[in-house]
């Protein structure tokens, strides 16, 4: 026998004496996290910085053909649609309420989005133990990177997006280290509110809960009460939508089956080219926040469980052929935990730290043209050109489609939709001894921009695709119709009793370059079969299922 056991006094008093040591510990450590006025006023600088930053382009060009769908589908409340969550024409019905029409108002609600995104940053390296210079790196890492530049000022559900990833990742991460419950209800709502913009955060939970699992889950004290209440604070957040996708079938497994379908073959190289470089030189950063949190040891033994979901996500991704920027909520607690590294190396004299902080700067200054349209579109393409030649870095330039062009796509989603508005209307008023009595496309984009902005009323815009399927006749109607396409004319001449071709588009830098203007005159069989596979090719139940039944359901709820 040992001498404690021996002398179960003397084992009492070591035992108060560690517990009295921890509680010192907990104390101190949390008298170091409490933030002051100056680091407050730090993180709203960054957060004040980051919305300037989108205002200095923020009405140039015009609305991108995603926001013109999602403003379209916020003339209408729902709690869902086939193909998104409903959050992001919420937000889109309360900017015009409050800001108008303009295509700045649009954008003022995501950049105040992404301006939260970044003091989340700010408040997770605090907690991580970073000081005021960890807090500096880590903020101007994320404003700095072009991959957030370019996602933080558009009407888009990718904005909302990483706000709610990145306030579900500090969340947990306060959990983990205080285990209050107040934390977890905020996670809830974090998931809840993130769910309705878009379900993919559901899998950053679960990779976090499986990191949580393989790295240390007996280090948190888990109040059961606190879970059944925060779950149900979730549940009552999501179920309307639940609701909403049960009664119209859970068309949102339909709608990933047709972008599985669609999705391009995974390029491994290309994937870990964007991994590593969109963030420009934030690379050094968010890589340094992984290592960090790889091997630092401290009181909480949790860290490691955020390298670990990254890594699941990134797999995942692969796997799943996603798109990169669907995880971009996942590098804001890596540029956190990265700037208190880089903290830690700077007390070491190892380098500058000016010039690393103005180095993130002048690589997000030098990248801004090419994510922000500060520029006009023919500076644009000259300012990118001559970039191209000094570095040999032409990825921004490759569309989804696999072409290059000679700016970048989202750019070029931005241009064209007036002048396409100002020839449907002519070719309306030019159709012949009788007005269409409807426009048909297969493009979401346009559909959404000819509601928006084609100041001809009279015919219907129609569109099998996306969420206008659901307002979209059975059956086409007779007459006139225009019908907007890249078909080829010896494909459409076969599809009505008379087809003229009123234009081809030849609009260089945009979206719309080859669509084809047609009019019809008195579609056949043929072309109304067409119509109705292309309706329930997107959307496939017996029958649209009852939209009174289901706004009774939600009404009641």
């Amino acid at each position: 026998m040992d001498i404690l056991s021996k002398n179960p006094g003397l084992t009492a008093k070591f035992e108060k004496t560690d517990l009295a040591e921890k509680t010192a510990t907990i104390k101190t450590w949390n008298s170091e996290l409490r933030l002051d006025r100056s680091g407050w006023l730090l993180i709203a600088f960054f957060g004040l910085l980051k919305f300037c930053i989108h205002l200095t382009g923020i009405s140039n060009y015009g609305l991108h053909a995603d926001e013109l769908y999602y403003i379209s589908l916020s003339e209408h409340f729902a709690w869902g649609f086939l193909d998104i969550s409903p959050f992001v024409t919420w937000m889109a019905k309360v900017s015009s309420t409050l800001f108008g029409t303009a295509v700045m108002a649009w954008r003022i609600i995501p950049c105040l989005f992404s301006a939260l995104t970044v003091m989340l940053t700010g408040l997770m390296a605090h907690h991580l133990g970073g000081r005021k210079l960890g807090i500096t790196i880590a903020c101007s890492a994320i404003i700095c990177s072009p991959a957030f530049l370019a996602t933080s000022y558009l009407l888009q559900p990718v904005v909302f997006d990483e706000f709610f990833w990145a306030l579900l990742a500090f969340s947990a991460l306060r959990f983990q280290q205080t285990q209050k419950p107040i934390f977890l209800y905020l996670t809830a709502l974090a998931l809840g509110l993130g769910m309705l913009n878009k379900y993919t955060i559901a899998m950053y939970l679960a990779a976090m809960i499986l990191g949580w699992f393989i790295t240390g889950k007996r280090h948190i004290k888990i109040n059961w009460h606190s879970v059944a209440g925060s779950f149900l604070l979730f549940f009552l957040l999501i179920i309307p939508n639940l609701i909403w996708q049960w009664a119209y079938g859970f068309p949102i497994f339909g709608y990933l089956n047709i972008v599985g379908s669609k999705a391009f073959s995974i390029d491994i190289s290309d994937y870990l080219f964007q991994l590593f470089f969109f963030h420009g030189a934030g690379v050094a950063v968010w890589t340094a926040g992984f290592c960090f949190l790889l091997m630092k040891q401290t009181r909480d033994k949790l860290n490691l469980t955020w390298p670990v979901t990254f890594i699941i996500l990134v797999i995942s991704l692969a796997l799943l052929k996603g798109k990169l920027y669907y995880g971009l909520g996942m590098f804001p607690i890596l540029f956190a935990a990265g700037g208190c590294c880089w903290e830690m190396l700077f007390r070491m004299r190892i380098f500058p730290k000016y010039i690393f902080v103005a180095s993130l700067y002048l690589f997000g200054l030098l990248s801004l043209p090419l994510v922000i349209p500060v520029l006009p579109v023919d500076v644009c393409r000259n300012y990118i050109k001559k970039m191209v030649t000094y570095t040999n870095f032409s990825r921004p330039m490759v569309w989804e489609d696999g072409t290059s062009g000679s700016i970048p796509q989202f750019f070029a989603d931005m241009s064209g939709w007036q002048t396409l508005s100002g020839e449907i209307d002519s070719a309306s008023l030019k159709s012949l001894s009788q007005k269409p009595n409807a426009i048909l496309t297969n493009n979401y984009a346009i559909a959404g921009a000819l509601k928006y902005y084609s100041k001809f009323l009279s015919p219907r815009v129609i569109s099998a695709n996306n969420s206008f399927m659901l307002e979209s006749p059975g059956s086409l109607p007779s007459g006139t119709i225009l019908y907007l396409s890249r078909d080829r004319q010896e494909l459409v001449v076969k599809m009505a009793r008379h087809v003229s071709l009123y234009k081809q588009l030849k609009m260089e830098n945009s979206h719309l370059k080859g669509i084809n203007i047609y009019i019809l005159y008195d579609v056949n069989e043929l072309f109304r079969k067409k119509y109705a596979s292309d309706r329930k090719q997107f959307f496939h139940p017996v029958e649209v299922m009852y939209p009174d039944k289901i706004s009774t359901q939600l009404s009641r709820f």
